[in-house]
């Protein structure tokens, strides 16, 4: 446990006087250790102390300082978790080059957190003391009361204790910073004046200059900031003395200063009594260094969010706003487990094990915690120079209070690592407790699950974890969107609800989804506005928050981005339904670089329908299971290396909208057409008018994109839905494209997806099954015992791996997300045939 509030700033000056005896102490009571030059980790530590504060050293750190005096050097040092091997040393030398043997060496059995000291005597007027931790990550070593006695010449020495950074300040208001000058040495030190300070900063008060200090006296002024305009502000204070001019930058930043408004009665309150049960992740365990993959519930307030009702958990005492850094802002080392069955791949990735750089902020609304950045935040390149293999997303969570936990409020927060320029997404859970005084214990990390067929492990560990707490700019609009979006969610129930709800059906809800149980993340139905949901699964329970786990689009993203933003278009412009690929994608030209393909003819609604009569192979999915696909389009993370295979790559087979053959570069295409046809972004644009008036999540609002200058969205995947935003999307089709009464996406386009036309589209593996406008049909009638006659055909979005949305004729919308590689839906399609007749 630590506190993080400002980090001191502690100058030491001195200048020779008269010959006298002297005293030098560093008991870091001043709460810095800024003097100190460190590797590795060092920080101040408030436990293992013999007064307030202490210096820790921890896995392999070490500190050094030089001071202006010598004598008899005292030293004293503790140590814990130390194994055999292990040691903390600390050293004096008197030139800071010829330090010899340690004075005094700490091993394994003596690392109690006792306090042990040793002497040593040094001449000439420099002393030069280094402590050094030898040992692993848990291991820790603890300086104090380091004393020189006896010392030579009498000096003034300037101790200045405070802080000239003020961080986030409202507009309006003013923060005030305390300074104290200390005179720590063993003459007179005269303060001149304190100059150079200007607005928005001041100096409001001032009992040091034109005085002087004797030997540990002390004064003090402060300094204020009042921004009036947001936006960074510096300045520089001069502290002039008989010790030398002494500089201070100090520094701020004026925000949006509007408090969160108050929870609304839409967002759920804990009533609970406090007596949560715990049996893992306890404060203790928090505080500690070591954790153990376990089932997602521990980082739950004891219940599902569906059930929050019955929680035992109390609402929040302490209020988290600012900022949550974890291992000081730099990316973190975890323990990393392939679990992918089959050939390992992890070692085609660059460091898969590794938790991207953590320094976001957050909004605290009641018992509501809500990241201030939301949807994909992409860590850098996937190349160099960064060789990031992931991406965050960042989902609101839940603070509570339990009573075992000493005053401090609880946070779970749950995110995703979504693999850098692709849809691959892994689940996770990061918990921790703080005060409101910015105490905070280490944070818990955890991810045990995936919607990836080709990729899965496990990754967990403790890491150290500092709250800055401060303002958060716009913190009330981030309240009132996540308030709406809350209450724009569709009425959600468990999905054994839906037998209960119709008890004459007999359904049986065991058998929905039945053909993705071998590796489920998610399903639902959607039917009479109720959203019936099942759980999130993972390889350690339930996931407790479903409602915001992300789950990658892959190819569904072909129909609800690419097909609806065409859709988008086409209501707004009847003429879009005449453009061309190679008028609007220059890079398509017939016999580009002596290619065969051909694309003066091929329309951008044939790319759509995977119809453009350029192709190599004839099977269905043929040419995108090759080689050249994964390395040349998937493999490949710029505009221009898609483009060039996308329209290079394939030759002229056949007319256009004759034959199909399944190309995701074929929507690429399509969205990069139309994209250059639309002025603006496209995707802002579909996000702007369809996503945000039909409520969809923030999860939905970004994309992958394309790396370099050209950001291109990946129209064929690269999206992240939630549970609702899938049942949302197919409603929105079984609405004709209708939101809030108003026609915003082409309904005559709609009928073709909802195959109310005479058009079923091409053929794609069978008779069975046909592609249009971006929609897979099935006809139910050529099942094995089917409920349905010959020709009853059911429309459905489809993503690799197991992904669907399916939309029955009865007007139920099933989802499915899964690592299955099995997309079919009979299960739920006779089930719900119960319910209501599905045949068409």
């Amino acid at each position: 446990m630590k506190t993080t509030i400002l980090i001191p700033i502690v100058l030491t000056l001195a200048c020779s006087a008269s010959i006298g005896h002297a005293q030098v102490v560093e008991d870091f009571e001043n709460g810095s250790i800024s003097a100190w030059t460190t590797s590795g980790t060092v920080e101040i530590h408030t436990i293992t102390a013999l007064g307030s504060y202490a210096m820790r050293l921890k896995g392999g750190a070490s500190a050094e300082r030089a001071f202006a005096t010598s004598g008899d050097v005292t030293v004293y040092m503790s140590a814990k978790s130390l194994e055999t091997g292990d040691s903390c040393d600390v050293f004096v030398s008197q030139d800071g080059v010829n330090w010899g043997a340690p004075i005094l060496t700490l091993n394994n059995g003596q690392d109690d957190g006792q306090f042990s000291s040793a002497t040593a005597t040094t001449t000439g007027g420099q002393t030069h003391i280094r402590y050094v931790q030898n040992g692993t990550s848990a291991d820790y070593c603890f300086a104090d009361n380091i004393s020189i006695e006896n010392a030579g010449p009498a000096a003034p020495i300037l101790t200045l204790s405070g802080s000239g950074s003020f961080g986030n300040v409202p507009v309006g208001s003013t923060k005030t910073n305390a300074f104290t000058i200390t005179n720590t040495g063993n003459a007179d030190l005269t303060v001149q004046n304190i100059t150079g300070i200007s607005a928005p900063f001041n100096l409001s008060s001032d009992t040091c200059s034109a005085t002087t200090l004797m030997a540990n006296e002390q004064c003090d002024f402060n300094v204020t900031f009042s921004p009036s305009a947001v936006g960074a502000a510096t300045a520089i204070l001069n502290i002039n003395s008989n010790v030398a001019t002494q500089i201070i930058n100090v520094q701020g930043s004026g925000v949006d200063g509007t408090p969160p408004p108050p929870p609304s009665g839409d967002l759920p309150v804990f009533n609970g009594d406090g007596n949560v049960s715990r049996t893992a992740l306890t404060l203790s365990q928090l505080n500690g260094s070591t954790l153990s993959m376990m089932d997602f519930s521990h980082y739950s307030h004891g219940t599902s969010e569906l059930n929050a009702d019955n929680s035992h958990a109390k609402e929040p005492s302490n209020t988290f706003n600012g900022r949550l850094v974890l291992n000081q802002g730099n990316s973190t080392a975890l323990n990393f487990v392939e679990r992918t069955s089959g050939r390992g791949i992890a070692s085609d990735y660059n460091d898969p094990g590794r938790l991207p750089a953590f320094d976001f902020e957050f909004v605290q609304v009641g018992s509501h915690v809500i990241p201030k950045q939301r949807g994909l935040i992409v860590s850098g390149n996937i190349g160099a120079p960064d060789y990031q293999d992931w991406n965050y997303i960042l989902e609101p969570g839940r603070v509570w209070d339990e009573n075992a936990d000493n005053g401090y409020s609880r946070v779970a927060i749950p995110f995703a690592l979504q693999e850098n320029q692709a849809n691959c997404t892994h689940n996770g859970m990061i918990t921790f407790a703080f005060k409101d005084d910015g105490s905070i214990t280490n944070a818990a990390v955890q991810v045990g699950g995936e919607t990836c067929l080709y990729f899965q492990y496990d990754l967990w560990g403790m890491v150290d974890a500092d709250y800055i707490a401060g303002p958060v700019a716009n913190s009330a609009t981030i309240v009132t969107a996540y308030e709406s979006e809350v209450l724009n969610r569709i009425p959600t129930k468990l999905i054994s609800a839906l037998a209960t709800d119709y008890p004459s059906s007999n359904v049986n809800v065991a058998n929905i989804a039945a053909e993705q149980s071998a590796a489920p993340t998610t399903h639902g139905v959607l039917y009479n506005g109720v959203h019936y949901a099942a759980p999130c699964s993972t390889r350690y329970g339930d996931y407790p928050y479903c409602e915001v786990m992300s789950l990658p689009s892959y190819s569904t993203a072909k129909t609800a981005v690419t097909n609806f933003a065409y859709a988008l278009l086409l209501e707004q412009d009847a003429g879009v339904r005449n453009l061309m690929v190679s008028a609007n994608v220059p890079e398509c030209q017939d016999n580009i670089n002596g290619t065969e393909s051909i694309w003066s003819d091929v329309s951008i609604e044939n790319a759509l329908d995977m119809a453009t009569g350029n192709y190599r192979l004839s099977s269905y999915e043929g040419d995108e299971g090759s080689t050249a696909v994964l390395n040349e389009f998937f493999l490949t993370y710029t505009h221009d290396d898609k483009i060039k295979h996308a329209c290079e790559r394939y030759i002229r087979k056949s007319a256009p909208n004759t034959h199909f053959s399944y190309h995701s570069s074929d929507t690429y295409i399509a969205g990069v057409a139309l994209d250059n046809y639309t002025s603006g972004d496209l995707f802002d644009k579909l996000v702007n008018e369809v996503y945000k008036p039909l409520h969809l999540s923030p999860a939905t609002y970004t994309t992958v994109r394309t790396q370099g200058a050209v950001s291109d969205p990946f129209w064929s995947h690269g999206m992240t839905w939630h549970a609702d935003d899938m049942a949302k999307l197919g409603q929105l089709v079984n609405d004709r494209g209708v939101i809030a009464g108003q026609q915003v996406l082409n309904s005559a386009f709609m009928d073709e997806m909802l195959l109310q036309t005479s058009d079923l589209g091409l053929q794609t593996y069978g008779p069975e099954s046909t592609y249009i406008n971006g929609m897979w049909t099935y006809d139910m009638g050529q099942r094995t015992n089917a409920v349905c006659p010959s020709g009853s055909w059911v429309p459905y979005m489809s993503g690799y791996g197991g992904i669907g949305i399916v939309l029955f004729p009865n007007g139920a919308v099933y989802y499915y997300v899964s690592d299955s590689n099995s997309f079919a839906f009979g299960g739920a399609e006779a089930e719900l045939h119960k319910i209501s007749n599905i045949c068409p």
